[in-house]
């Protein structure tokens, strides 16, 4: 299982600056219901992170609130893995 929780967790802050804005450091990436109940709503990562004290249950309707005030919302783990092997294909 670690391949695919690896490839879960990089999209999570892979690629984010290192600051202290909640909603910039961190990446939410829209997902399937699937994925969302198997992982308790943590696509929604950057309304975990900024609003910490919400319930995993209540993070889709953070998210609603959030508007767009997240920087990093990415459509998909596919979006996000081809963005970041494009990022490191530029940096060799």
């Amino acid at each position: 299982g670690q391949p695919f929780l690896r490839a879960f967790l990089l999209a999570e802050h892979t690629g984010c600056p290192q600051i202290p804005d909640m909603l910039a450091n961190t990446r939410t990436t829209l997902s399937n219901p699937v994925v969302r109940l198997l992982t308790w709503n943590m696509p929604f990562h950057a309304e975990h992170h900024a609003w910490a004290a919400v319930p995993f249950h209540n993070l889709p309707r953070a998210h609603q609130q959030a508007g767009g005030r997240i920087t990093h919302l990415a459509r998909g783990y596919v979006e996000v893995h081809s963005s970041l092997w494009r990022r490191l294909k530029k940096s060799i």
